[in-house]
């Protein structure tokens, strides 16, 4: 004989949390890209801060990126994720409190300007304040390629592109040879159609 079992279900988002999903990107000429961005808060969260971490990670490993930025999907918050792999960290309401003197240059993209590679100057490493997405604060210092990665994303949270980091002539070549990238892209698609 069996015992009457009561089996409470206790998870509040069962059937109301959102699935994870693949964000669209905004076109590089939207106006949220060169947006000063407002803190995200997490008092009264205007979107589930769990839902908008995810997606974004979704959305820039579906894009092969290593970065990405709320408004880079249209979305107006202080909220960017990095990472690689199955190793992203979401990155809310972030401030530079430190970064050092050496800087390196090296090749940037980005994923609001598809095939556009410009040699972008940066701090070689960068200390920040930053809260995860259940909102507890942390501070952390990055060198190397994820201290670029987050750099640029932070110029995002700010409005700025890494395209007006560079002198207009570099500017030029980039896009030169993207739209060479490009034009053959569309050739191949139109000999596959």
């Amino acid at each position: 004989m069996k015992p009457d079992v009561i089996v409470i279900d206790t998870n509040p988002y069962k059937d109301d949390k959102p699935k994870i999903k693949v964000l669209p990107l905004v076109p590089e000429t939207h106006p949220a890209l060169k947006m000063k961005l407002k803190e995200f808060d997490f008092r009264n969260p205007p979107i589930d801060p769990d839902f908008l971490a995810s997606s974004l990670v979704e959305t820039c490993k579906s894009h092969d990126g290593l970065g990405l930025s709320a408004n880079q999907c249209g979305y107006e918050y202080r909220v960017f994720v990095a990472g690689h792999g199955d190793n992203f960290v979401s990155f809310f309401n972030p401030k530079v409190v430190w970064q050092s003197e050496e800087q390196i240059k090296m090749e940037e993209g980005c994923l609001s300007f598809k095939h556009l590679f410009i040699p972008v100057k940066r701090p070689y490493s960068v200390e920040i304040e930053y809260q995860d997405f259940t909102g507890k604060p942390h501070q952390a210092k990055f060198s190397g390629l994820t201290a670029r990665c987050i750099l640029h994303e932070l110029d995002h949270l700010n409005g700025i592109l890494y395209t007006s980091k560079v002198k207009p002539m570099t500017l030029l070549v980039g896009m030169k040879k993207r739209n060479k990238v490009l034009s053959l892209e569309k050739k191949n698609a139109s000999k596959l159609a």
